[in-house]
């Protein structure tokens, strides 16, 4: 079961009101517990520095809307040339944003910008790319780490969750590269806490101690300034 449905269209409006987001997009099946298990694998990120319980909680938790918002904050467009108007796309739209035929458009006044039009369509005639959104994407002038933190604010709230940290095969990039990636350093274990930002804390200063240090550190600053967490944190060594 995918927690925001097939194509993304099945989220849930998360009221925080912090910096970024008064609301933000989750999927809708996480409403239906109160208490999960987080499993993260610690390591580098291009965007953010590095990734590990908060980013798993934002990007893990986001529906397809959340993610694109996290990313570039924009709603998608048709490119008429590639649409065959097969009207998959309007069948997907919970808001009737979509409008299917010689010129097809989308209704930016209507849309919401879950994504579920793009992720559907088998022509690639939907897309939010541009010159400006990559740079959006890639972090150029667009506060990703700050928006990263609040969808982990919102995945979490109202939850009692505990957070596994994995740092072992530790990369420099991320997991979702999707391809073999060199160790930089050695393992240095699993960690466990119920506060996201105290566990990314943890590994990122052990991370540092063994002579790696990760970029991403207003993460923490941010993080505790929206109250997701405490940096503070007391390492207890199980043997």
């Amino acid at each position: 079961m995918f927690a925001d449905g097939e194509h993304g269209e099945n989220f849930a409006e998360v009221e925080i009101n912090k910096k970024h987001f008064k609301t933000f997009k989750i999927g809708k099946a996480f409403l239906d517990y109160d208490q999960l298990l987080i499993l993260s694998h610690f390591k580098g990120h291009d965007i953010a520095g590095f990734g590990g319980a908060i980013k798993q909680l934002s990007m893990g938790h986001a529906a397809k809307g959340g993610k694109l918002a996290m990313h570039m904050g924009e709603k998608p467009r048709i490119i008429s040339r590639k649409c065959r108007q097969c009207n998959l796309c309007k069948s997907r739209c919970n808001v009737d944003a979509l409008n299917i035929g010689k010129k097809s458009y989308i209704d930016k006044d209507k849309c919401i910008g879950c994504g579920a039009c793009m992720a559907i369509c088998p022509y690639k005639a939907i897309t939010i790319m541009s010159i400006r959104n990559i740079a959006k994407f890639i972090g150029i002038g667009h506060p990703f780490i700050e928006k990263v933190v609040e969808g982990a604010f919102a995945a979490q709230l109202n939850k009692h969750n505990i957070y596994m940290n994995f740092a072992m095969n530790i990369t420099s990039g991320c997991d979702c590269i999707g391809k073999k990636m060199t160790p930089i350093m050695e393992d240095f274990g699993i960690f466990i806490s119920s506060d996201p930002v105290a566990i990314d804390k943890a590994c990122y200063d052990m991370a540092k101690e063994k002579g790696k240090k990760f970029k991403g550190y207003k993460t923490f600053a941010y993080a505790e300034s929206i109250g997701l967490g405490s940096a503070e944190y007391t390492l207890h060594e199980l043997k």
